[in-house]
């Protein structure tokens, strides 16, 4: 008895105490137990701890046959869609039905509109489209879910808990929407980690409830800086405008604080907006620098998710452009942040990356043997009736408004993609073509959610993703209307 006290009582040292290191003694290095000697209270006592191998725990640990499924954005109005008898539509979501894991972003809250005033969001209704749809995990990170106030956020978790579809990305507060969430299939776990990337002058109102204020619901945030990219002479000229600024200083009582001594020679900052330098770069470019603060948290996420799952997605819901002088939400090519972020979370156990929220197709890379899908565009993105078929006497606007270009014939071309693992190793990765109207031809009830490509769409889109991906290194061959990426 005295030796079984003794032994439980270094157990709660080793777990619990401050002197670990004179209760271990010599520890072994490396995976496997390490064994430790002491006594205490005149017992001998020899203890294993197992030391965890970084290498075992980050890796993809479902050995069997397995497919995951990913799409973009979901959002409805009021309209339901699954059991529509539509040989395309029935066809694409038979393939995400077939999965072992369909994965999707859900945008905006999802609320029980019959206790919603303003029905903001989609209507609880919509479960039951995910459901037949074959989504069993979502992120709800994104900037619309805080539309329905923190009611929405807690309304879209617990409707979502309730039906069965793991959810992350947003939570009760900071800790919650950063924790990762869980589904199961009978070849193992599946964890999710959703966020999203927000700068200053893109919808930046969900930073107020989760990093001023971290106790109240929100999103994670990935907080990031965008630099303009300039030449050097331009960053030499723009630093004299702003010294010749500053010279005007004493002029006022409460002046802002002058140039800092230490500033670095690749930037300015003029009027709230950086400037810099980049080898390569041109001038309009665009560059982010992720905030450490969300970025090494959402880092922790990811590695903590995976050590409690098999398999490991991250998603972000990212809106920003790489040109300055490019329209929302029509900018085809990846930020590099993205680039960046996508390759930490990758190093740091993800087995997939799945960006959305631009509202078009980015490219697709393979990194460390793990697909990167840069932005698959929407899914499913009902809006609501046309104004001027409402009201005849309404004219239509005589040009197209940036609240337009969400809807131009770029923003209906998509993807649902399949990556198919043998062994732990993806083997290869599937793109499917879908249209959700881009030929403007179809009427709004049967609009604005995806089929299966025609031919001559799929063949355009598909060319479109060769384009897309060349530069990271990726070969999509085009079989049958369906692009495929075969992975050594």
């Amino acid at each position: 008895m005295q030796s079984l006290r003794a032994h439980r009582d270094v157990q709660r040292r080793l777990r619990y105490g401050p002197g670990l290191a004179a209760a271990m003694g010599a520890v072994l290095l490396g995976a496997g137990p390490a064994l430790a000697q002491g006594t205490i209270n005149g017992a001998d006592a020899t203890i294993v701890r197992h030391i965890r191998d970084p290498a075992v725990e980050l890796a993809m640990k479902i050995k069997d046959s397995f497919t995951f499924a990913a799409v973009g954005d979901v959002w409805t109005t009021s309209r339901p869609i699954g059991p529509l008898n539509d040989p395309q539509w029935q066809a694409l979501t038979k393939i995400m039905r077939e999965a072992d894991m369909t994965y999707a972003n859900m945008e905006g809250p999802i609320t029980d509109w019959t206790n919603a005033p303003d029905r903001r969001g989609s209507p609880k209704a919509f479960i039951a489209d995910l459901k037949q749809m074959g989504i069993r995990i979502v992120t709800t990170a994104n900037n619309h879910s805080i539309d329905g106030g923190h009611p929405g956020i807690l309304s879209t978790i617990a409707y979502l808990d309730e039906a069965g579809i793991a959810n992350a990305g947003t939570g009760r507060d900071l800790v919650a929407a950063r924790r990762p969430g869980i589904a199961a299939t009978p070849k193992g776990t599946v964890g999710a980690v959703g966020m999203y990337s927000i700068d200053a002058s893109n919808s930046p109102a969900p930073s107020r409830y989760s990093d001023a204020r971290p106790n109240w619901p929100g999103v994670n945030p990935l907080h990031v800086t965008p630099y303009n990219i300039v030449t050097p002479a331009q960053l030499k000229n723009l630093k004299e405008l702003r010294d010749s600024m500053y010279t005007r200083r004493g002029e006022v009582n409460m002046p802002v604080l002058p140039a800092r001594a230490d500033e670095p020679a690749d930037r300015v900052n003029v009027l709230s907006t950086w400037y810099r330098t980049k080898p390569g770069g041109r001038t309009g470019d665009l560059s982010y620098v992720m905030d450490p603060s969300d970025l090494n948290p959402i880092i922790q996420s990811v590695r903590a998710g995976k050590q409690l799952t098999d398999f490991m997605v991250v998603g972000i819901h990212c809106h920003q452009n790489s040109f300055a002088f490019q329209a929302y939400s029509n900018d085809n090519q990846t930020p590099d942040f993205l680039i960046e972020l996508a390759h930490k979370v990758i190093d740091n156990g993800a087995d997939v990356f799945v960006g959305h929220g631009v509202h078009t197709l980015r490219g697709i890379e393979i990194y460390k043997g793990k697909p990167i899908f840069y932005g698959l565009s929407n899914f499913i993105y009902q809006a609501g009736a046309t104004p001027q078929i409402v009201n005849p006497a309404l004219p239509y606007p005589a040009e197209t408004t940036v609240a337009d270009t969400t809807h131009q014939p770029q923003n209906q071309e998509m993807l649902l993609t399949t990556s198919r693992y043998e062994g732990g190793k993806l083997v290869e990765v599937r793109l499917y073509p879908t249209d959700s109207g881009i030929d403007g031809k179809s009427p709004l009830s049967r609009s604005n959610f995806s089929r299966l490509a025609a031919p001559d769409q799929a063949q355009r889109i598909l060319k479109l993703m060769q384009d897309l991906s060349k530069p990271f290194g990726t070969v999509i061959t085009i079989e049958n209307n369906v692009g495929v990426i075969r992975v050594g």
